[in-house]
């Protein structure tokens, strides 16, 4: 295991559910942050991505920039991260506010 938290062999195994758009946020974090650290890894990934797609654009009839797309799928991901990250946090918030209102209601009808 490297720095990242996984090693190239999870990547490996973590990039169908990545490209599906359905690997969890908590192995999402380590696949991100291994990809920007791990160049053969980031050649697998495009390899695949490419594969994978070129099959999915060819029926459709569209063409295929891996240079533009997959960049631009990974920072997709990267975003839907943060936002339920943010998201997380706002619930957390939400439940902290409305234990904090059911201790001062417990107080104010106890007196």
């Amino acid at each position: 295991m490297g720095k990242t938290g996984i090693t190239c062999k999870e990547f490996s195994g973590m990039i169908p559910a990545f490209m599906e758009g359905t690997l969890e946020d908590r192995f999402l974090r380590g696949f991100l942050t291994h990809y920007d650290s791990c160049a053969g890894c980031r050649e697998e990934l495009e390899i695949q991505y490419l594969v994978g797609k070129v099959f999915e654009q060819m029926d459709a009839g569209e063409e295929i920039n891996l240079s533009r797309d997959l960049p631009a799928y990974i920072e997709g991901q990267r975003r839907k991260m943060e936002f339920r990250d943010h998201l997380g946090f706002s619930a957390f918030l939400i439940e902290c506010f409305t234990v904090l209102m059911a201790v001062v209601t417990a107080i104010l009808y106890l007196r």
